[in-house]
């Protein structure tokens, strides 16, 4: 799964390289995000990329009482298109969510040692999202997302058994495309080739929601 990952960009960073319309809210950088938290997007309107915020955990547009809803944070990219929460943002609202990195939990015997994650060249990721806006009796709207996972690459797989899925910029346009089929969008679910990422452990701090800030993403000396 993808549970915590770090978004950290301005305004202006988050414009230029995701090519969007200059955003209507303030940008805030994170090193810590995590479920339930609201985050940026990038969805299409009129032809252009544009940020919003949305509440990570998705609400189908036919959950009648969102309180009672699980809310997923994740899609599996082998069954998105089967199950009710997903197929539809599938097939009509897919969305980017940029980030600079993301983590995940090794387990080793009864421990587990968080890893950050990372593009090796520094620049920043795009995972592919789906995205709903989910509307209330009383017209009240909320706009919410996840993240689709994939089988881990060579990289990964020594961490964990999923990873988001990673959309290089040459697939943006066609992911966030309201007209694309299913079967066009397929082949883009697939690992994010090993060589273009890197990984380090990081100290538990990450663990704890509340914590956030540039320690949570350096390197630690493993004994």
């Amino acid at each position: 799964m993808c549970g915590r990952y770090t978004f950290i960009f301005d305004a202006s960073s988050l414009q230029e390289a995701f090519g969007l319309v200059p955003p209507g809210f303030t940008i805030k950088s994170g090193h810590n995000l995590g479920p339930g938290q609201y985050i940026v997007i990038v969805r299409p309107e009129r032809g252009q990329r544009v940020a919003d915020l949305a509440h990570w955990g998705l609400i189908p547009g036919w959950v009648k009482d969102p309180n009672a809803f699980s809310r997923p944070i994740n899609a599996r990219a082998e069954t998105v298109e089967e199950k009710p929460s997903f197929r539809t943002a599938f097939k009509r609202k897919r969305c980017l969510i940029p980030a600079t990195g993301f983590f995940e939990w090794k387990a080793e015997g009864r421990a587990k040692q968080p890893f950050y994650i990372h593009a090796r060249d520094g620049g920043p990721l795009a995972f592919a999202g789906l995205m709903e806006d989910w509307q209330g009796p009383h017209g009240e709207v909320m706009v919410s997302a996840c993240i689709l996972t994939t089988t881990p690459n060579e990289l990964m797989a020594g961490i964990h058994d999923r990873m988001p899925v990673i959309l290089p910029p040459a697939a943006w346009d066609l992911w966030l495309d309201p007209a694309a089929q299913p079967r066009e969008l397929r082949g883009l679910l697939a690992p994010y080739p090993a060589e273009g990422l890197d990984a380090h452990p990081v100290g538990t701090a990450v663990g704890n929601i509340r914590n956030d800030g540039p320690e949570l993403i350096e390197p630690l000396a493993l004994g």
